[in-house]
């Protein structure tokens, strides 16, 4: 998301990738000790004792990763990436970003937070912000969308680890409001905490689809050689085409896909319906959470504006239909209609584009406080003692000599009173009469002052010859 003069441009997805916008979570320690993120990571197959992937879920834990041989905390590879991505993002434009935003999974609490910040911090990276990725997918979707002041929305975010479910309203902001709270998101205030669940997540449902495959290709999978670098590789490229068959069957009817098996390669099809009688027990986890954290903030079905659904399973047209079905279920009146079920084009990049605005909306406010707190000069008039209707004492609590700030918008056509000048002496030269005047005292106190020098001298040397002679005297 970049800015034109002072107005900031619609967030578009950065290419991390050499065929999407997004990368997988998986980082590669290297033996000099740096790492390898998203796709380079996944393209070194050997030696999988030094790549991790699911870190994030052991962010917070005492026990580190291990990874090469040596222990390394879950915060450490999180700020990995987040250092990469900014990485990229300088490289791509000449510059690092003003600020960086991360949608962060909703159960990560103060201490996970700060167990990040943390490590950002110690590779050099300050100015970020860290928000649920309930609350990003929700200011971007006020974003495009018109919430009604005081509406509600319920958000239902899956993601690869985990799904979570919040309930927000929208608070009108007032013009006095704090410079900081202004942009789509800044009125956004959940209602209860944040419900999460494993289930349903995209891993797992990638989980599904390649367990249909290994029951398929039984024999192959049989033969498979953990310890090859190739048969690794082959697991690996297996997976990434079962992810791609899921994401594929939501606006598809039928997915067909390769199974690059070292001893038998095949291909595989997978229905629509195929997929979701094998999802349906998972997903129906989602419109049930929905429901229980609407109900736990004292809210019914009908009081929503809309259901927000966000993340890769998001497109799978069963989870939309399951949504509608349980919410309908708990509105009373039968003419009645649920609210909508809403899913944008790209449900994966929601949270990320969210988390941009609410990176705008922080550098925004900023740049607001900056020029608040800029100096203002106020043109100022001090009475004098002597003029009618005097500042008393009594009336404001200062003396008669404060300067009062006059009231300007009184009468417009009245030129505001001028500030007072203070003029300083000017240094004028004497005149040759007085400069010559000025030399005569001046030469007749230097041969005051060389006579009385020559009288000291002679006296004193007086009085060291007499001295003697007295002595001699007296002996």
């Amino acid at each position: 998301m970049g800015r034109n003069g002072g107005r900031w441009t619609t967030p578009v997805p950065f290419p991390l990738g050499t065929t999407r916008p997004e990368v997988p979570s998986l980082v590669r320690r290297l033996p000099d000790g740096g790492y390898l993120v998203g796709e380079a990571a996944a393209q070194r197959a050997e030696a999988p004792e030094w790549t991790c992937s699911h870190f994030v879920t052991s962010l917070g834990e005492d026990a580190p990763l291990l990874l090469g041989g040596e222990f390394v905390p879950a915060q450490r590879l999180v700020a990995t990436v987040v250092e990469w991505v900014a990485d990229q993002v300088t490289h791509r434009h000449g510059y690092p970003p003003e600020h960086i935003a991360v949608a962060h999974n909703c159960w990560w609490g103060p201490h996970r937070t700060h167990l990040v910040h943390r490590a950002l911090a110690e590779l050099g990276i300050t100015d970020v912000t860290l928000l649920p990725e309930t609350l990003a997918v929700a200011v971007d979707y006020v974003s495009k969308q018109t919430v009604a002041d005081g509406g509600t929305i319920v958000v239902g975010n899956t993601g690869g680890s985990g799904s979570g479910v919040a309930v927000l309203r929208k608070h009108e902001q007032s013009s006095s409001a704090d410079l900081s709270a202004r942009g789509p998101g800044s009125g956004l205030e959940p209602l209860g905490p944040t419900v999460e669940s494993e289930t349903p997540a995209g891993a797992e449902l990638d989980e599904l689809v390649l367990e249909r495959v290994r029951t398929e290709f039984a024999d192959s999978f049989a033969r498979l050689d953990p310890a090859d670098p190739g048969h690794r590789a082959a697991a690996s490229r297996l997976r990434a085409e079962c992810t791609r068959a899921r994401e594929e069957l939501s606006h598809r009817e039928l997915a067909r896909f390769s199974v690059p098996l070292p001893d038998e390669p095949g291909e595989f099809e997978l229905s629509r319906g195929g997929y979701e009688r094998m999802a349906r027990a998972r997903l129906e986890w989602l419109p049930e959470m929905l429901v229980q954290t609407v109900q736990s903030v004292s809210l019914a079905p009908e009081d929503l504006e809309a259901v927000v659904l966000a993340g890769g399973p998001a497109r799978t047209p069963l989870l939309r239909e399951l949504v509608r079905q349980r919410l309908h279920e708990r509105v009373p009146a039968p003419d009645a209609s649920g609210p909508p079920v809403r899913v944008d084009g790209s449900p994966e990049l929601v949270a990320a584009r969210g988390a941009a605005f609410r990176a705008a909306e922080v550098l925004s406010a900023a740049t607001d406080r900056a020029a608040a707190g800029a100096e203002t000069s106020v043109l100022m008039r001090v009475r004098d003692p002597g003029e009618d209707n005097p500042v008393t004492e009594n009336e404001y609590g200062v003396d008669s000599t404060e300067a009062v700030i006059e009231n300007a918008s009184a009468d417009p056509t009245v030129p505001p009173p001028r500030p007072p000048v203070e003029v300083e002496p000017m240094s004028v030269e004497p005149t040759p009469t007085k400069k010559s005047f000025k030399i005569l005292k001046l030469t007749l106190a230097a041969l005051l002052i060389a006579f009385g020098l020559v009288m000291t001298f002679v006296q004193g040397f007086g009085g060291q010859s007499a001295g003697p002679g007295i002595v001699q005297q007296a002996k």
